[in-house]
């Protein structure tokens, strides 16, 4: 379910625990809006610094009021100037779809550099036209778009995806094979839009290129 003007309540949980999995120092949270991120996740991660990426200059009170410690005053695209900041999550809460596909891919790939993980949640298929053209919906993002990362999990829930890819930014912190074992034997539910709720199941899509170092071992390049 969601509120009016908010992203939607599916894996508000799952986020919960996947962050406390992960502890995460730093926090990037694209298009922050009401600040519903910072709001979940301040008390699960206190010592965190939480960033918001949000150009509605009208949003600035509540995000600081709920926590952000940072707001940057730019669209997305702007983050290509700041190509030496690194987080260990960046948040793309019921945003990706707003944006053409390819200008959401080229985005990830760019992050998937600075980031050690990367959450995104988004709708399977939700019509939202609107006269300014941000502000619809204006690309699907099925796990057929993720074929280009090697090492992810993801969970449909009714309408909803949620997606965590493992960046490669560092070594640092728990794999993801961890965290995705941690949430999923934690007896957590996604919030099915018709009031059902599903147990948190992440499936890890895992096509790592690996190269055999003398028959028995074998090399990865990148974090685990």
């Amino acid at each position: 379910m969601a509120h009016i003007g908010e992203s939607w309540l599916t894996f508000d949980s799952l986020t919960q625990h996947v962050i406390k999995a992960i502890g995460p120092r730093r926090i990037l949270d694209i298009g922050a809006g009401g600040g519903k991120y910072g709001a979940l996740l301040r008390d699960i991660v206190p010592e965190c610094e939480l960033t918001a990426l949000e150009c509605d200059e009208m949003a600035f009170p509540r995000l600081r009021e709920v926590g952000y410690h940072q707001i940057l005053p730019i669209t997305a695209d702007k983050l290509y100037e700041r190509s030496g900041d690194l987080y260990d999550v960046v948040i793309l809460g019921d945003v990706i779809e707003h944006m053409l596909h390819s200008q959401g891919r080229d985005l990830l790939e760019f992050l998937n550099y600075r980031s050690r993980y990367l959450i995104i949640s988004t709708p399977e298929c939700m019509p939202m036209s609107r006269p300014i053209f941000f502000e619809g919906h204006n690309s699907l993002w099925r796990p057929d778009s993720f074929g280009w990362h090697d090492y992810w999990a993801h969970q449909q829930c009714g309408v909803m995806h949620f997606y965590l890819l493992r960046g490669h930014d560092n070594w640092a912190g728990p794999g993801l094979a961890e965290v995705v074992d941690a949430v999923n034997g934690a007896g957590l539910f996604n919030e099915h839009s018709s009031g059902r709720k599903d147990p948190v199941n992440l499936a890890i899509r895992d096509t790592r290129y690996k190269e055999t170092s003398d028959g028995h071992n074998f090399v990865l390049y990148r974090p685990l």
